[in-house]
């Protein structure tokens, strides 16, 4: 696996993304346990989706994380982790702008998912000192 700076870029932007990402999820936690124990049916139903829609962004936070510290150390397993936590993270972002989200908002979140697909689609490119995309050798 590549190890120069924008591996390690991408490896601290998925940091950041898993941190937001379990803030995210804090967030459909509280959402669900506020409904949790209202009403007799319907919002106890409505707070275990959020209980679940939390628990998938908490997952995809994990995803990241693991991601992260195999990119840092190198390892070839990150990639699946990546590649999952990138497309689980962009269909939820495009299932929240399909539902009536504010589209800066969901564009926001779709810009680290989409730079870790494009770090894991140019495995052979570094950038140079210069800001050009080099060839190097797998090593």
């Amino acid at each position: 696996m590549r190890r120069g700076f924008d591996t390690k870029v991408v490896a601290v932007l998925a940091v950041a993304q898993a941190a937001f990402g379990v803030l995210r999820a804090m967030g459909w936690f509280q959402i669900g346990s506020d409904l949790f124990g209202k009403g007799l049916l319907l919002l106890p139903v409505v707070g275990m989706v959020a209980f679940a829609r939390g628990a998938l962004v908490a997952a995809i936070a994990a995803l990241y994380v693991l991601f992260a510290f195999g990119l840092w150390n190198g390892r070839s397993w990150s990639r699946g982790f990546g590649w999952s936590a990138a497309v689980l993270n962009l269909l939820l972002a495009a299932s929240a702008l399909i539902q009536g989200e504010f589209i800066g908002r969901a564009l926001i979140g779709m810009i680290v998912p989409l730079i870790v697909v494009w770090h894991l689609l140019t495995p052979g490119k570094w950038f140079s000192g210069s800001g050009r995309a080099v060839e190097r050798s797998a090593s």
